[in-house]
């Protein structure tokens, strides 16, 4: 349970420390007090989102503190996956400053606010008129049903799972061998296509670079023609047979006169074969433009083939290996289709058992649930309401898209004056009912929540006077199994708390500032009075203590 929650520079919120106890707490107070600022920041020190806008006035940062102690096993196991110890006590805080920059740690440990929403989730549960728009979603009143009897439903539900792998991992073999009827013929065309565009192209590996060559050539070709006639024409005026000839005739007088003379011999055999070399080139350089529009056609379509298949030409290559062999096992792979198709019948046919039986055990809950909802309401001064949990028609066979959750669609009905015909919530329910309908849901579903600590914003919103003082006993009643906390605005529900905690503002230096404090009886009497007339005279001041004297006869008789 919560026991402590300290806040600091939150919103109007300065400094303030609140305790609370094992039973049914309220915050009370004006309007505009900060009764939800300090729900949000508990949210906030719970893993909600941070916003600068929660920061105090003239503060650079905000923290939460709040100590939670009777932790049970389910958290403690859940922390030890985290490598954090909790000996039944646990501390979060959580800071955030005017940078952005934050910081979240659990009894010490930094933690991420990923962790931190996973330990939330099995710390509290808050209920508020955002709830309550969440309950009209018929989206979400599967989940309702399922977690008034999660341990009959979950085995079903874990052998979907098992079985929806299981149709994955077949459908995932049958469509690397085609599928099967049309879709095969389709795989087998694909293929086909894929192969006779790869080979009628006759792709060589280094291909592409050798085009990008003879295309550079031809797309130079006049430069290259003009630059070789004019090497050839500067080689053939530079006559070098007489100093040759001089060379040689002196070569015998010296060692060094005969190397240099060898060299220069070499330099005039190197210079005529290049002359030859390029005499050749020049005269085989006999291109056509229809020469190189084919050389890029060709570039062109090997950029194609790579672009579909793969970056290199050794993938598009490896593509027409991989595709050929598809191709053929296809062909070759009747039995095995035939197997594979006979095993996904089976396990069709096993999840639609699995599927029914879900069903059933669904209705079955229902039923039950639908009782147990109405009696709530009943004692919510709702005895005429019909409750109902309609399932909607299940599809043929044939077009079952079966999910983890079998094939159930549900949406609750409801009728609150005797005669009318169940409605859709939204069509059927005003405020009031839905505050109550909440409420008796909430507390059918108390033994089935792990959770040590309810927090309701305003549940009681719509209703008043008797009606009023029936959603306080059934507060009160959550709490012998739970810890409550609750705003609430309505003298029938506060009368009946533990533990009254009093939220109010006031200006100091200019500046508006919330503080809590505890009421004793002659201070809860006061506030009573307020409620139920308006000021706080001898006469409502009578009223408030006959409430809060049935209200507490109330409490020792449950």
């Amino acid at each position: 349970m919560l026991q402590k929650l300290s806040i600091k520079n939150f919103a109007i919120i300065e400094d303030v420390s609140l305790e609370f106890c094992q039973g049914f707490n309220v915050l009370v107070g004006e309007t505009g007090a900060g009764k939800t600022i300090i729900l949000k920041a508990l949210q906030f020190v719970l893993g909600n989102k941070a916003q600068k806008e929660d920061i105090r006035n003239n503060s650079s940062s905000m923290s939460v503190k709040a100590t939670f102690v009777d932790v049970n096993d389910t958290i403690t196991n859940k922390l030890r996956d985290f490598d954090i110890e909790c000996d039944g006590v646990l501390i979060v805080s959580r800071s955030y400053d005017v940078d952005g920059k934050s910081s979240c740690k659990i009894n010490g440990e930094t933690v991420t606010v990923g962790m931190l929403k996973q330990i939330a989730d099995l710390l509290y549960d808050i209920y508020g008129q955002h709830d309550n728009v969440e309950l009209l979603n018929s989206k979400n009143h599967l989940v309702l049903l399922d977690s008034f009897d999660e341990a009959n439903l979950n085995p079903v539900k874990e052998e979907i799972s098992k079985l929806l792998v299981q149709l994955k991992d077949i459908n995932s073999k049958i469509n690397q061998i085609g599928g099967v009827g049309e879709e095969r013929e389709r795989t087998l065309d694909l293929l086909r296509y894929q192969i006779d565009e790869i080979s009628n192209a006759s792709v060589k590996i280094g291909e592409d670079e050798e085009l990008d060559n003879q295309i550079s050539t031809l797309s130079n070709a006049e430069k290259i023609t003009s630059s070789l006639n004019q090497a050839l024409q500067s080689i053939a005026s530079s006559n070098l047979e007489p100093a040759l000839t001089n060379l040689s005739s002196i070569s015998n007088y010296s060692q060094s006169l005969e190397q240099i003379y060898e060299r220069f011999k070499s330099v005039i055999i190197e210079i005529n074969d290049i002359q030859t070399t390029l005499s050749e080139m020049l005269n085989s350089a006999n291109f056509t433009s229809v020469d190189l529009d084919n050389l890029v056609a060709r570039q062109e379509l090997i950029k194609k083939l790579k672009k579909k298949y793969g970056p290199k030409i050794e993938d598009v290559l490896n593509f027409l290996n991989s595709a050929q062999q598809q191709y053929d096992n296809i062909l070759n792979c009747e039995k095995v289709l035939e197997q594979l198709s006979l095993q996904k019948n089976v396990i069709l046919s096993n999840l639609h058992t699995e599927s029914m039986k879900l069903h059933e055990l669904r209705k079955n809950i229902a039923s039950n649930l639908e009782q147990k909802v109405q009696l709530e309401l009943s004692d919510l001064k709702m005895q005429n309401t019909i409750f109902k949990v309609n399932f909607k028609q299940l599809p043929s066979v044939i077009d079952c898209n079966y999910t983890k959750d079998g094939l159930d669609e549900v949406e609750f009905l409801f009728s609150a004056n005797k005669g009318e015909s169940e409605k859709k919530l939204t069509k059927a329910i005003s405020g009031g009912e839905m505050s109550r309908f909440m409420l008796a849901l909430k507390t059918v579903l108390r033994h089935k929540n792990d959770v040590a600590t309810l927090i309701f914003d305003e549940i009681d919103s719509g209703v008043s006077g008797e009606i009023g003082f029936k959603v306080g006993c059934k507060l009160d009643s959550l709490a012998n199994y739970t810890q409550i906390i609750c705003i609430t605005h309505l003298p029938q529900v506060t009368a009946l708390a533990d533990r009254f905690i009093y939220v109010y503002k006031e200006v100091e230096n200019d500046i508006t500032v919330s503080h809590v404090k505890y009421l004793d009886d002659e201070q809860i009497i006061s506030y009573l009075s307020t409620l139920l007339g308006g000021y706080d005279s001898q006469t409502s001041k009578m009223h408030a203590k006959e409430l809060l004297e049935k209200s507490r006869k109330q409490k020792t008789t449950e």
